[in-house]
């Protein structure tokens, strides 16, 4: 780091102990063991008791190691100075040197005590510090006592964005509400504007004082200059396509003169749409340009015009979002102080504003009586604010030290701030260096400086000569290092290999051949000469920049047989174990057939499809009625328990049914655990705790590092683990596959750190100037460079590193230009190696004994009362076996036949697209299908993205003709659809088998032999929507008819509806829909105003053919029959 003052020398045992200093610390340089050594020279040379020694640092994993360590050393001290012998060379040197001053008896009366009181030691997070502060003064500080912390703060800010919603958004005209969320409003969009600005990076442009409030007249002001706009736009776009056809043979003229135009042009121009298009599309072409001016000067007019329009509909939406921070901040800060809650941020905020902004040097006094020396750890990732209250508290009159290296600041999105560090560095006393490497062997730290400074001017950390910058400084190797190398047909090997692959896929596949080969014999070993290993998959680290590519690696290496963990960012609540979970809950909570059969289609119990056929249902109920009860009675915990034992759980999930037992076993109880802990803490009710868990699914409940998925075995297995995860660890071997960096411009929304005024904003992509674009992206850069930083410097003695050769504009890509300008044999440049033939890798340990499953079975007479459905009471087909589709067909035919796979999770997927795609905006398709594979079927999209578009083409557009009606889905308003509709109504006691009597001619009705029922009906509509004035019921199918068009005839869908019972169920909704209007249409008609009912089978529906597609308006006659039978008006007796 370039700076006025440079840096000195650093060593733990002989540096002064006096005033502000900086150490930077080089990755693998000792950082833990200096800070130890130097908490025991303050305790020997400056007689400070362990208690007034605060250590800050920012995680709970280094609060525990740099406790651990400091324990270690202060007893070994003790040990020392009572003439014991220990190994550390320094520990002895400064007990003796102490000794010298004061006597061992001294010395041993110091360590004595600090032994007798390292429970008190300060070891803390920054969130802890300043917890502990506002508590211990909390006259000073003005905070109310027993303040209770908050710890996620997701659901109280949703609940609060929705309020907002109901109140502010809702309420907006139509006209100008249905432009407004086609151009992006949406309560997702208010959520993530309100996440970032209350987390400290402030939406750019908001003002606390400014009223962002509308009126009516607002709202109708705008409502005008959009159709004023919108009308000049159609006139303008009128006038081009007139233009195009007035000049259709001057534009063929001169096209054909041209060979480009004649290739590309001439045939789309009795097609003005086209034409246009494809003039636009490629106006950046000369040809284009000098041919056609005319076409491109009257688009400009009408984009111009669009722009106009956008640009209203951007600016209404900004000040919703502005609205919404000062409506929603509001009632956040209300909530908390109403009931005297703090968050995490609200810590470190509320004793900035104590110590900082009201300068109060009482505080800084007593802090300063308290602690006499201050140690704060891992400084690169300290924002403003934490830095401030260091410099006020401690900056004078205390012993104080910032350690850290601003190479490994990878928390931007944090708010790490990077010239907070530069800031320190020129107000502290001392600035030191500490740049000797004991992590890596001596080749592997030279192979590091040649590869972080491949040339004398390179830029590593991309600060192009400003002001303040991050230098790469050559790192050393201690004069003793005792690691030796890595030895590869017993010669040694080069510590850096680079594997330039074709593309990202091919990636994965050279990832596990090198591990295989790491591991496949003996090509490899590690040590020191004559002490020499072969690799176990225990010395290997891969690296990954997301959650998702460790998966696929994960199951890459699974398909070879070699162990793998991973460790990473993700949420045990977004597993599929949480999931299975909710499922097993709701079982217990409403107890059905339905529910307990869908909870135990889970990888917790192994139960396949045909053994939920033989299976005893009245023992099922009688063991779920157990667990109810004893959820009741004795908490969640007791009742998981009880289904873990009933079911053999472990024993089952370990007998290798499933390649993944152990990580579901680890998550299954990490959310057992949870589930209790949220339960003891929030006395919730068992609806309330499934409510809790449905929205930690929907990722609302997922904050601390109590939901991140633990590791589920220590054994010796390849760890992959996320390059920020990897901060502070090391690998003897190290495999960083997914370096090439690139900076993403499609996120709608972006923070950085404004220049001007040094705080951290937020904005939308598109509202961004040329010149902050510019700061964002030298920002972005500059992280992803010590990124590659961090994944590098994990290694001990090599790291292969994976190019893209396709990723020609990576970070990666800088560096790999630059190396390959400049041979040695400490990097070296290789191709992928290939996966040998058959390959699967034998641990060499003895498997446990398989344990046979045990079904459980029981038997008991139920209750008539139930929360029914239609699935509950249909009874079930046997399906019809069905062939698959004949691979010579065209591409789409084989996609939705053959490759859009059969079962829950194309369901779960279709569902997903449909419910959050616009049916008229294709612009946000590309989106929601990306995230839909994303979540459904990660590491496998094959051709889904193109093909699942073309899907929801043929959709959305597929004519639709009922009851006099001609429309298409496209043509429905987003505003006038309601997905997902759930519905209950109070059922008295009714005979099941009266529903039988509503089949009809070509309808066949049957139901399950349940006798006489009562309870509530429930059901959930997949779409309900309003088009012209009547309101429709649409379900979406997935089902597989068959392999061909005429598989998905009426003739086919009606056998399909018969067979499936699902006239049963659109009779129920059609009631549901009915009651519902009834209650809040006033004058509802059920003639005038219900449409019917839409069966979408969508692997057969054609946008230019009637397939696919069951239509049909029940007769009011049936829907007031169902009405009668359920409310047990009709009885058999009556027939």
């Amino acid at each position: 780091m370039s700076s006025v003052k440079g840096f000195e020398s650093f060593n733990a045992a002989t540096v002064s102990l006096e005033g502000s200093n900086l150490i930077e610390a080089s990755a693998g340089t000792g950082k833990t063991y200096s800070i130890a050594i130097l908490v025991l020279r303050l305790v020997l040379e400056k007689r400070l008791s362990v208690k007034e020694i605060l250590m800050v640092t920012f995680t709970k994993a280094a609060v525990a190691e740099l406790e651990d360590r400091i324990r270690l050393f202060v007893r070994l001290a003790f040990k020392a100075s009572g003439g014991g012998t220990i190994k550390d060379k320094t520990i002895s040197s400064l007990v003796n040197r102490a000794a010298e001053q004061y006597g061992m008896e001294e010395v041993q009366s110091l360590l004595k005590e600090a032994v007798l009181f390292l429970d008190e030691t300060s070891v803390l997070t920054i969130h802890s510090f300043c917890q502990i502060t506002l508590s211990e003064f909390a006259f000073e500080t003005r905070q109310l006592f027993g303040a209770e912390t908050l710890q996620d703060t997701s659901a109280l800010l949703a609940e609060e964005v929705n309020k907002f919603w109901r109140k502010h958004v809702t309420t907006v005209p139509a006209e100008l509400l249905e432009p407004l969320i086609g151009a992006g409003l949406s309560r997702d969009s208010i959520l993530q504007v309100l996440k970032e600005h209350l987390d400290g990076k402030k939406y750019f442009g908001y003002a606390e004082t400014s009223d962002y409030s509308f009126c009516e007249e607002d709202h109708q002001r705008f409502i005008r200059e959009l159709q004023e706009l919108k009308a000049s736009e159609v006139e303008l776009r009128t006038c081009l396509t007139r233009y195009v056809v007035d000049n259709a043979e001057n534009l063929k003229r001169v096209s054909e003169e041209n060979s480009n135009a004649r290739k590309h042009i001439l045939h789309l121009i009795d097609d003005p749409e086209s034409f246009v298009q494809a003039v636009v599309e490629k106006r950046k072409s000369a040809y284009i340009t000098k041919l056609y001016q005319d076409v491109l000067d009257r688009c400009d007019e009408c984009d111009a015009v669009a722009g106009q329009r956008d640009g209203i509909l951007k600016n209404v939406i900004s000040r919703l979002y502005c609205l919404a921070i000062s409506k929603v901040s509001s009632g956040v800060t209300e909530h908390k102080r109403r009931n005297n809650q703090m968050s995490f941020d609200d810590m470190i905020v509320n004793l900035h504003d104590s110590l900082v902004k009201r300068d109060n040097p009482r505080l800084a006094e007593e802090l300063r009586k308290k602690y006499k020396a201050v140690f704060v750890d891992e400084f690169q990732d300290t924002d403003r604010l934490q830095y401030e209250i260091f410099g006020a508290a401690f900056g004078e009159g205390t012993i104080l030290f910032y350690i850290g290296d601003p190479k490994q600041s990878i928390y931007a999105w944090r708010k790490a701030d990077i010239f907070t560090y530069f800031k320190a560095g020129e107000a502290v006393d001392h600035r030191y260096g500490m740049n000797v490497n004991y992590r890596s062997s001596a080749p592997y730290i030279g192979a590091m400086n040649l590869f972080f400074k491949p040339e004398p001017d390179f830029d590593t950390f991309y600060f192009n000569e400003a002001e303040n910058a991050i230098d790469y400084i050559e790192i050393e190797s201690p004069e003793e290092n005792f690691r030796g190398q890595l030895w590869r047909h017993q010669s040694p090997d080069a510590p850096i290999s680079v594997c330039q692959t074709p593309n990202k896929d091919a990636v994965y596949d050279a990832v596990a051949a090198q591990v295989i080969a790491l591991l496949d014999g003996n090509e490899y070993l590690i040590g020191e000469t004559g002490k020499e290993r072969g690799i176990s998959p225990a010395d290997i680290g891969i690296l990954v920049r997301s959650n998702r590519d460790g998966k696929i690696v994960k199951a890459k290496l699974a398909k070879y047989g070699i162990p793998a963990v991973t460790i990473g960012d993700d949420k045990v609540l977004q597993s599929d174990e949480a999931r299975s979970l909710l499922y097993l809950l709701e079982a217990m909570s409403d107890i059905s057939m339905q529910n307990i059969n869908r909870a135990l289609l889970s990888s917790f119990t192994g139960y396949k499809t045909e053994d939920i056929l033989t299976l005893d249902d009245e023992k099922a109920l009688e063991l779920f009625r157990k667990y109810k009860t004893s959820w009741d009675e004795n908490g969640i915990y007791t009742a998981l328990m009880d289904f873990v034992a009933d079911y053999s759980v472990t024993e089952v999930l370990l007998a290798g049914h499933t390649e993944n037992g152990e990580r579901i076993i680890t998550n299954l109880f990490q959310l057992i655990e949870l589930l209790h802990k949220v339960q003891t803490r929030k006395k919730l009710s068992p609806l309330e705790l499934i409510s809790w868990l449905k929205r930690g699914i929907e990722g609302m409940e997922t904050d601390g590092d109590e939901y991140e998925l633990r590791v589920e075995s220590d054994e010796d297995t390849v760890k992959i683990v996320t390059i920020h995860k990897s901060k502070g660890l090391e690998y003897n071997i190290v495999l960083a596959p997914f370096l090439d960096f690139t900076i993403d411009n499609k996120r709608p929304f972006c923070s950085f750190r404004d220049a001007e005024t040094g705080e951290y904003v937020s904005m939308s992509r598109e509202a961004m100037s040329e010149e902050q674009i510019k700061v964002l992206y030298n920002q972005l850069e500059q992280e992803n460079r010590r990124l590659l930083y961090v994944a590098v410097t994990r290694a001990v003695y090599k790291c292969f590193i994976f190019k893209n050769a396709s990723a020609r504009q990576s970070t990666l890509s800088v560096f790999y230009n630059a190396l390959v300008r400049n041979t040695s044999p400490l990097i070296e440049f290789s191709a992928p190696l290939a996966v040998p033939a058959k390959y699967f890798f034998n641990t060499g340990a003895k498997l446990p004994p398989l344990i046979p499953k045990t079904k459980v079975r029981f038997s008991l007479a139920g209750a008539n009362w139930r929360r029914m459905s239609y699935s509950m009471l249909r009874a079930e087909h046997a399906p019809a076996s069905l062939g698959r589709a004949d691979s010579r067909t065209e591409p789409y035919e084989r996609f939705v036949f053959n490759e859009l796979t059969r079962g829950a999770k194309t369901g779960n997927l279709l569902h997903f697209i449909f419910e959050n795609v616009q049916f008229g905006n294709s612009n946000n398709w590309p989106f929601v299908i990306d995230e839909a594979v994303k979540r459904f079927i990660p590491g496998d999209s094959g051709p889904y993205a193109d093909m699942l578009k073309l899907l929801l083409d043929h959709v959305l557009h597929v004519r639709i003709e009922l009851g006099g009606f001609n429309f298409c889905l496209a043509d429905v308003a987003h505003g006038n659809q309601l997905h997902e509709f759930e519905f209950d109504f109070r059922v008295p006691m009714f005979e099941t088998a009266m529903l039988e009597t509503l089949s009809d001619e070509g309808m066949e009705i049957h139901v399950d032999s349940l006798n006489k029922l009562e309870g509530l009906m429930n059901g959930k509509m997949d779409l309900f929507f309003e088009w012209n004035g009547k309101f429709f019921i649409l379900d979406w199918k997935s089902n597989y008819l068959g392999s061909s068009m005429s598989d998905y005839s009426a003739e086919g869908v009606a056998a399909a509806m018969n067979d499936n019972n699902y006239h049963l169920q659109y009779l129920i909704y059609t009631l549901a829909a009915k009651k519902y209007l009834g209650s809040r249409l006033p004058g509802f008609d059920y003639d005038t105003h219900f449409g019917g009912v839409l069966y979408f089978f969508v692997r057969g529906i054609r946008k230019d053919k009637d397939n696919g597609i069951f239509l049909y308006r029940p007769p009011l006659e049936k829907i007031e029959k169902l009405d009668k039978i359920l409310s047990g008006q009709v009885a058999a007796a009556d027939f």
